[in-house]
């Protein structure tokens, strides 16, 4: 899906006159995972309604500066939303896709249940079949508890102030993860690689990886590689390097090694094996490095002939000038 065809895909959701929203709190009690509806006052529920509306236009539609990108190739931009298509996907995400299937959740029940197990916040917006869910992550700071320290609250048209009695939910209409169609969308990653089940994921892709430079024969050995694959970062710009890099498999071993004994930002920063055949990553900036090198990340400018780094690019398709 192409970012024009989500952002019209969105659009048709929470345009609509009739675009209205459901909210469902995630409850983490002992490791288990309940879903219970929150029922919350029409004014209030309006509201927060028009609020993530506003931050889905502003984040998403109305952001010319956003890139649309895979998770699997996700790189260093700051500004881009991802679509996860790794085959394992977390439990959390997956959620998403449990209230939109489902309308039979038990109302959260204060006497039952309580907001200190809060771990999201599930949104469902939408009108007749067109519906999108959004995921909030909630943070305990949320959570103003009563008994948390002496706090007080002003009495309603009054200049008095009284102790308060309950414990108070702050949201806010920022969110992390939406799910429309069949897809997920990642919005924040670093909330993502949080999620133990995104570990899991990305260590399994990121492990073929490894295969896939070990099937290259352009280095002499890939356990230092494999030895920080508990490092999600690190892990991440793995699978993107070996899944989909420009250089692995499609460039002779020795022009790479020709171009890293000549770049400027390369030279020296690699040892080779006896036969100068093959890379050493006896180093993380070595390891770091290769990486970059297999994304093609080390350019030259055709214009000034300088010499960049690049954290993020996208291919240009090359059109006749009329």
């Amino acid at each position: 899906m192409s970012l024009d065809a989500l952002r019209a895909r969105i659009s048709d959701v929470i345009s609509d006159p009739a675009c209205s929203a459901e909210f469902y709190f995630l409850l983490e009690d002992d490791g288990q995972i309940s879903i219970k509806r929150a029922d919350i006052d029409e004014g209030a529920s309006d509201e927060l309604t028009r609020n993530f509306i506003e931050t889905i236009g502003s984040t998403v539609l109305l952001n010319d500066e956003l890139s649309l990108l895979n998770i699997s190739g996700a790189d260093d931009r700051a500004n881009a939303i991802y679509r996860y298509d790794l085959p394992e996907v977390p439990a959390q995400i997956q959620n998403l896709a449990t209230v939109l299937q489902r309308d039979d959740f038990e109302v959260f029940n204060f006497e039952a249940d309580e907001l200190a197990h809060l771990e999201g916040i599930l949104v469902i917006l939408g009108h007749g079949r067109q519906q999108l869910a959004l995921y909030k992550h909630q943070y305990p700071i949320a959570l103003l508890k009563r008994d948390s320290a002496f706090s007080l609250v002003r009495v309603r048209n009054q200049n008095r102030l009284v102790k308060l009695e309950d414990d108070i939910l702050r949201i806010n209409s920022k969110f992390e993860f939406m799910r429309i169609g069949d897809e997920y969308f990642i919005v924040d990653i670093k909330t993502l690689e949080r999620f133990f089940g995104f570990h899991e994921a990305v260590r399994n892709i990121a492990t073929e990886g490894i295969a896939n430079i070990d099937r290259a024969d352009i280095v002499v050995d890939t356990a230092a590689l494999t030895a920080r694959l508990d490092d999600i970062s690190f892990s991440r710009k793995l699978i993107r390097a070996a899944r989909e890099s420009p250089v692995l498999g499609v460039i002779p071993n020795a022009q790479v090694i020709t171009f890293v004994n000549t770049h400027p930002a390369l030279q020296g920063r690699f040892r080779l094996s006896d036969d100068g055949s093959k890379l050493k990553l006896d180093t993380k900036v070595s390891q770091d490095l290769f990486l970059k090198l297999l994304n093609d990340d080390f350019l030259q400018s055709e214009l000034t002939k300088r010499y960049y780094a690049s954290l993020a690019k996208d291919n240009l398709a090359t059109a006749a000038v009329p």
